[in-house]
């Protein structure tokens, strides 16, 4: 069960307990011929699998999803506009638009630079 320590995928995880629990899952350990780390990691393992299984969890696993896709459309935009797309009048009204049903306006596209000098000369 137990991976080499130089595994680079791997995470260190460290937990403080009493030497009573210490002692207890030492003695599991040594009955079952594994080592403590076997034992921890076996320990996490069933408490992640008991938390996939908890409704309001994966409630709020779904409530976190959603707000991670607003923050992601948000920065979206914001690049968007750093690289030269919609200006941030053009945004701030369709997200005002949005619960209304209206159509927004379209913006047309700015001029590069590029042919800006072009038709200048």
């Amino acid at each position: 069960m137990s991976q080499p320590d130089n595994d680079s995928t791997r995470k260190t995880m460290a937990i403080r307990v009493d030497p009573a629990i210490h002692a207890e899952i030492s003695l599991i350990a040594q009955l079952r011929g594994n080592t403590l780390a076997d034992e921890h990691l076996q320990a996490v393992l069933d408490h992640i699998e008991r938390a996939r299984n908890e409704a309001d969890l994966a409630e709020r696993a779904d409530s976190a999803i959603e707000e991670i896709e607003r923050e992601a459309a948000l920065r979206r935009a914001a690049i968007e506009r750093l690289r030269g797309g919609r200006s941030s009048a053009v945004i701030a009204t369709e997200t005002t638009d949005q619960g209304s049903g209206e159509s927004t306006p379209t913006p047309s596209p700015r001029r590069s630079r590029k042919s800006a000098d072009a038709s200048d000369g």
